[in-house]
């Protein structure tokens, strides 16, 4: 069995405490350490966290859970997380979903109605890049490359039926 622990990250938590929370998590049973992700909440940013997590850990999983992707412009998305599976040595995986707080997306801004079809189209757009396809005339690849063939673990929240017909379309995706 596969057990996961989240990172306490959020509500002022030093960090030199989420440092060695995350090396004491690589150090036990645990398989995944985890970060949330909200824009209207005192967390640290997720892949920051997730970053320094690699910095001092060597085989536990990092995992985003779940990322607001629809908050992100989608090249960077995608650039950030190929970094970070690069660093981390193919250790990263990317929980996306669209979330339901509206007040994230007013402060983003992003679109709160729409945030379904733009994660289907960011899913797309992350999958070319980190297969190493330009993006269009006069664009090339983004890179690094990501470790993982294909890209980091794709982890999609689903809650609503709309939701879940997305998972059904990501086959290649847990």
């Amino acid at each position: 069995m596969k057990v996961g622990i989240g990172v306490p990250a959020s509500n002022g938590m030093p960090g030199d405490m989420i440092i060695d929370w995350a090396m004491k998590a690589d150090a036990g049973p645990f398989s995944s350490l985890a970060a949330i992700d909200r824009l209207i909440y005192g967390n640290y940013e997720p892949l920051i966290i997730l970053s320094a997590a690699a910095a001092v850990t060597k085989r536990i999983r990092l995992t985003t859970s779940i990322l607001l992707a629809p908050l992100r412009n989608s090249g960077v998305l995608a650039k950030q997380a190929a970094s970070l599976d690069a660093i981390s040595g193919g250790r990263l995986t990317l929980g996306v979903g669209v979330g339901g707080r509206e007040d994230d997306y007013r402060a983003a801004p992003a679109s709160f109605r729409t945030r379904g079809k733009r994660l289907d189209q960011q899913l797309e757009l992350m999958k070319r890049i980190w297969a190493g396809e330009p993006l269009g005339d006069g664009i090339g690849p983004i890179g690094p490359p990501p470790v993982q063939t294909g890209g980091p673990e794709l982890l999609i929240g689903a809650y609503s039926p709309s939701a879940l017909r997305r998972v059904g379309q990501w086959p290649t995706v847990s």
